[in-house]
């Protein structure tokens, strides 16, 4: 599959910045598309080749809202006889992975209360634009492992990993109000 190397395309999550369109996860957006359409087999590479080239040679500027950058995708389908899977491509949002282990490298050994604040800030940014409606924090063990300078899991790993899950538990329900959103801590 192409790289989208050279000035790769950014998704605007209005004040939670934007993300860089990864062609792995457009071919695995394309591939529940399909199934969602019917499609038992079909072409999803061959389908997320086409759009990434689209996207490369023909949009100016780089740089789409979610629902823009849907739109585009959904024109492209229909141009390329997709038509049916079209309205299914990112029916239900966005889904961001996000590694915890990034967020706490930017902190100092041991500002746990600087962790919890740093999840918050993020989770806010990420929800605020309502495009989002899957969340994947990651690297939970080595994260927390980092930020209490621990070379082995211990009971006072356990402990910050535990309260950090509750609270973003508890603040990603806050943040989303009614809004449907499915959420993973690994």
């Amino acid at each position: 599959m192409k790289s989208l190397y050279d000035e790769v395309p950014l998704i605007q999550l209005g004040a939670g910045g934007a993300v860089a369109l990864n062609d792995i996860w457009l071919e695995q957006c394309l591939e529940c598309a399909g199934r969602a359409a019917g499609y038992t087999e079909w072409p999803a590479a061959d389908v997320a080749l086409s759009v990434a080239t689209y996207l490369e040679q023909e949009c100016l500027p780089r740089s789409f809202s979610f629902e823009a950058f849907s739109s585009v995708v959904q024109c492209v389908l229909q141009n390329i006889g997709y038509g049916d899977v079209a309205p299914h491509f990112l029916r239900s949002g966005l889904e961001l992975k996000f590694s915890l282990l990034d967020l706490v490298e930017e902190l100092p050994v041991g500002f746990e209360l600087g962790l919890f604040k740093a999840c918050r800030d993020l989770c806010q940014r990420l929800l605020a634009s309502g495009a989002v409606s899957r969340l994947s924090f990651e690297d939970l063990r080595p994260a927390v492992k980092t930020m209490l300078a621990r070379a082995h899991w211990c009971p006072t790993c356990e402990t910050l990993a535990e309260e950090l899950v509750v609270f973003l538990r508890e603040h990603l329900l806050r943040v989303s109000g009614l809004r449907p959103l499915c959420f993973s801590i690994c």
